[in-house]
This record gives C-alpha cells, sequence and structure tokens, in this order.
C-alpha cells in the first residue's frame, strides 16, 4: 500500500533532525570533556597526536610505519580518518571526536540509503531512528574511537552490495563503493571479519541460485581486489597481533557478567534491551516483531518480495556470527556488538512497512512518541548536566540518560611541569593504582599534547609503567617496591575507589599501603600533592626519586582541581 506523501516525508524528517539535534549536543558534550574519558579514547588520542607530530614535522617515513607496524593488533582507521582533519585544523578531542560524528552522520545516511533502495522512504527513515537512538551508537560515536569507522563501512557495505541486487545495469560505482566498504571495514576493527566474510559468503551463494540482478563474477572480484589493496598490506603485516588483540579482548573480564551460561545470557538480554537499543526502540521492535507474526504466521501472507528476502538475510549474516562470538565469550561489553544494529535497524525498518503496521495513524503516532521519548533521555544530561558523579548502570553498558553525562577528567599537565622542572623530558613513570582516568595513556597525554600542537621537535614522552592490577592475582611488595625503586616519578592515590564498575575498587585497594611505604623509602623525596577531578577533588601522590635534579627542590608542588 503505497503511503501518502506526508507520511513518506515525515519519517526521513525526523530521522534527520535526530541525527542533527544528537550532533549537536555531542559537540556540546565534547567541550565539557577536554581529555580521554577512559583508557581507550586516552589511547586513540594519543596514537594520533603523535602521528600528526610526526606528519607536521615531516616525518612521513616515521609516520607510515607508525601506521603500518605500531598498532599492537589495532587496524589504523580511525588514525587514517583523523590524521588530515587534524593536521589540518590543530590537534583538540573535540577535532578528533567530530571525525567520529561525521562517520555516525555519514552511517545515518547510508542506512537510509540501503533500506529506501528495498523498503522505500518511511522504512528507510525508521531504519535511521533505530540505528541513532541506540545508546551504544551514540556513546562510542561521542567519542574519539575505533567503532565510528566500523560503522561506516558496514552501513556502505550493506548499500552498495544492495545496490548491486537491485541495479542490473552493474554501475562500477557499486564495485568501487563495496572494495572500499569492505577495505575500510578490515582497516577499522578486527571484528569486521565476523561481519563482512558472513555476508559476502552469501552473496556468492545468492549468485550461485543466480537471483535476477545479482551482479557478475568480475564485479565481485573487482571489489574483492580493490578491498585487499587497501587492507592488505596492514594485515599482512599484522595478522598475528591483530588475532592476538581480539583473543584477548574476547575474554576481558572486567566488562563481564559471568561465564557463559542461561542465566549470564538472560542478564546480558537485559542489558542489550536497555543499554544497546533503549526502551522506545525495543517497544518498538516488539510491536514490529508482533505485526510480523500475526501477518505470517497467523494470517500466512506472504510479508517480502525476493529482494527483500535476499537483504534480510544478509542483515542476518552481518548481525548473527558478531552476537554468537560474544554470547560464547567473557567480554560482555556492547559495544562490541554494536554495529549488529545496523543489520537490525534495516530489518525493523523494512518490516514495519512490509507488515502494515506502520501505516496507521495511531501506530504512526506510537512510533513517534517512542523515538522522542528515547531522544530525549539520551538528551537529558545537556540538557541538565550532572555535578556529580553518576554511576554507568552495568558493567558492559549504560541506560540512554547515562550517554551524554558528565564524566570526570583528569587534568595531568602539573606531573609534566614537574617533570620540565627535574629535567626530565622523558621520565620513567610508575603507578599504582587505576581507573578511567587514571591509566598510562592519559599520564602520557600532556607530553602528547605539547608534542602535537606547541612544539612538533619535541620527542620526549615518558615510560609509563602500571605495577600492579587485580588480575595479577594477590600482589608481591618486593616486587612492586623494585620496579618502583626504578622509575623516576611514583604516582597513586591513597584515597581513590576507582568505580565500582570497572573494578576499580580492586586495582586501588592498595593505594593507601604504597603511599606509606614509598614515604618511608629513603630513594624517595616527600610525595607533592595533586588534586584532580571534576566534582570531588582526588589526591594524587606524587613522589619524587631523590637523584633527580630539580630546580624547587623539594618543594615543587602543585595543586590543580581538574576541569570545571
Amino acid at each position: 500500500m503505497e503511503q501518502p506523501r506526508s507520511e513518506r516525508n515525515f519519517w526521513p524528517f525526523l530521522a534527520a533532525a535526530t541525527v542533527i539535534v544528537i550532533v549537536v549536543a555531542a559537540i556540546r558534550w565534547s567541550f565539557a570533556h577536554p581529555y580521554g574519558i577512559h583508557w581507550d579514547e586516552s589511547q586513540y588520542l594519543d596514537e594520533v597526536g603523535i602521528d600528526v607530530q610526526r606528519l607536521l614535522n615531516g616525518n612521513f617515513l616515521k609516520l607510515g610505519g607508525r601506521i603500518l607496524i605500531k598498532g599492537w593488533g589495532i587496524p589504523p582507521a580511525y588514525r587514517l580518518l583523523a590524521l588530515p582533519f587534524v593536521g589540518l585544523l590543530g590537534f583538540h578531542t573535540t577535532v578528533a571526536r567530530l571525525v567520529s560524528l561525521a562517520c555516525f552522520g555519514l552511517s545515518s545516511w547510508f542506512i537510509y540509503l540501503a533500506t529506501r533502495r528495498i523498503g522505500g522512504q518511511v522504512a528507510g527513515g525508521i531504519a535511521v531512528l533505530t540505528f541513532a537512538l541506540s545508546p551504544e551508537v551514540v556513546s562510542a560515536s561521542i567519542f574519539f574511537g575505533t567503532d565510528a569507522s566500523l560503522y561506516l563501512a558496514t552501513s556502505a557495505m550493506l548499500y552498495y552490495l544492495f545496490a548491486f541486487w537491485s541495479d542490473s545495469s552493474e554501475h562500477p560505482s557499486n564495485w568501487i563503493g563495496l572494495g572500499l566498504a569492505v577495505g575500510l571495514g578490515f582497516l577499522s576493527k578486527t571484528s569486521f571479519v565476523l561481519i563482512a566474510l558472513p555476508v559476502l559468503g552469501f552473496a556468492l551463494v545468492v549468485r550461485h541460485y543466480k537471483y535476477p540482478g545479482v551482479p557478475s563474477l568480475a564485479s565481485q572480484i573487482k571489489a574483492a581486489g580493490l578491498a585487499s589493496f587497501i587492507a592488505g598490506p596492514w594485515w599482512l603485516l599484522n595478522v598475528r597481533s591483530a588475532l592476538a588483540y581480539a583473543h584477548y579482548s574476547r575474554d576481558f573480564v572486567r566488562n563481564s557478567l559471568g561465564q557463559p551460561s542461561f542465566m549470564t545470557w538472560i542478564r546480558w538480554l537485559n542489558t542489550v534491551l536497555q543499554c544497546l537499543l533503549g526502551h522506545g526502540v525495543s517497544i518498538l521492535i516488539g510491536l514490529v516483531v508482533i505485526a510480523c507474526f500475526r501477518k505470517a504466521v497467523i494470517k500466512k501472507e506472504m510479508i517480502l518480495n525476493p529482494l527483500q528476502r535476499a537483504a534480510l538475510s544478509a542483515c542476518a549474516c552481518a548481525g548473527v556470527p558478531i552476537v554468537i562470538t560474544q554470547l560464547s565469550g567473557t567480554n560482555h561489553l556492547l559495544r562490541h556488538i554494536s554495529p549488529a544494529v545496523i543489520p537490525l535497524a534495516v530489518t525493523i525498518g523494512v518490516l514495519s512497512v512490509q507488515t502494515g503496521w506502520i501505516g496507521s495513524k495511531v501506530s504512526i503516532a506510537v512510533a513517534s512518541s517512542l523515538f522522542c521519548v528515547q531522544l530525549l533521555m539520551i538528551l537529558t544530561p545537556t540538557l541538565f548536566p550532572n555535578n556529580h558523579p553518576v554511576s554507568l548502570g552495568f558493567v558492559n553498558g549504560g541506560p540512554p540518560w547515562r550517554v551524554m553525562s558528565r564524566f570526570d577528567q583528569w587534568d595531568w599537565r602539573p606531573v609534566r611541569e614537574i617533570s620540565n622542572d627535574c629535567g626530565l623530558a622523558s621520565p620513567k613513570i610508575s603507578f599504582l593504582g587505576g581507573g578511567h582516568v587514571f591509566n598510562p595513556p592519559a599520564i602520557q597525554y600532556p607530553w602528547v599534547l605539547h608534542g602535537a600542537s606547541t612544539d612538533h621537535a619535541a620527542l620526549g614522552r615518558p615510560d609509563v609503567t602500571w605495577l600492579w592490577r587485580y588480575e595479577d592475582g594477590p600482589l608481591n611488595w618486593q616486587k612492586v617496591m623494585d620496579s618502583a625503586g626504578q622509575a623516576d616519578f611514583v604516582l597513586t592515590a591513597p584515597r581513590y575507589n576507582g568505580g565500582l564498575q570497572i573494578k576499580g575498587d580492586l586495582d586501588n585497594q592498595h593505594n593507601a599501603e604504597f603511599a606509606g611505604r614509598l614515604s618511608r623509602d629513603p630513594h624517595f623525596r616527600e610525595p607533592i600533592r595533586i588534586e584532580m577531578g571534576r566534582f570531588e577533588p582526588v589526591e594524587i601522590e606524587l613522589f619524587v626519586k631523590k637523584t633527580a635534579v630539580c630546580q624547587s627542590g623539594q618543594e615543587v608542588s602543585a595543586n590543580r582541581q581538574g576541569v570545571k
């Protein structure tokens, strides 16, 4: 049934307005967070900062080597996409995050195009809303990381695949676009293997059965050749480290809901409904599923045409394997399966139209209300910023009203200033404790920022060592003190908890005793106390080795209260 023109235009307009509002709110959120909000973002910012320093200093050979070899198993798409913009506009967290937001916007556009191609404008608008209002998708798109480029690659791959199936003329733009999308995906994240290979394998099966509109083998080979040209060199050099990092990430326990079991999967499903999909979208999906069951099973009506069946089967291939992989492991971080929202969004968009559920005024009012309520949930923290620490909600994700909450921010520049006073361009720093803002890349960031934005020739960066984490087992004090004795600076936070959700309380349980031991150690001076934090100041104790010759001697002090 053909929808009225006003209805066809309403959903794309609502989708576009939603994406724009989220991007604007995210920019406002970013200006309130000038530093990385957790270990991952701090690490990604450090890598791009060093890259841009190499670029502006003319060290192109070292830059290429860093990108090809020094990735530690993390594909470099996020660095390649950000480098031109950060190099041109300057190194700043908001500039880097704008690249992620641009990928979020482009992903929404490709989702709309892909869904419209097989289901029409209304289906495209609903698909974009389902994707753009996912709390985990928004969360991963507002900070600088690897997920936004993965969203772009996945959505573009589905669009160009659908374009192949619905356009028998085989325009070169289709195989070129598919090759670029697949190449970008393999340079974005190792988990793209679980998305692309099943989809492309299904495409070959479809071709075997000679589905009308399926591209020729030559077009598929050209697309595969282009993708291999883009991503092949990095994978040839880094396949071992990439697979090792993927294995480590799959078994990471800090975001675990438990060992694989039925009860663990029930808890996981609860977090999926609240944090990956959101409350409003989960209800909408339930209503569409009920409508689909009623029409296809009870009434036994044909819902989908052959093109739509092939497209939604490809969507299942894109989403199911990555979800099964998470359920069979111990790391239940929802951000890792957030790309599965893309094929799910396409599916919900098409089914909502093909079942006729979205055709009535009541269903339009219900659906638009659910979407708007979820949008307000996401925007609430930017409209009414929290002035105290808030819990994310779960160990593996947060509900919509926590996505844009204000997170704590620690300004580590006083440590660099003390290092300069002591004539140490590249100090050895050890620390005991840990948290979202108390980690090696966050501590290194002031040196990276200085080299990327102020003095491009300044190559000095600290060598930061994490002395102990709870996964290491019982703390060996002799080993910890021996390792601390080799450092120029030693840091700890005696009264810092670190956050129960990431088991920070376990990492920080020995901080006070460690500070006491260092205070009695004849190799270190009296501690310098630095106040950190946006909400409740946290006191960091910095112990300087007596062999360091500092301009201010033992009187070097700093008192910073972080970012307000």
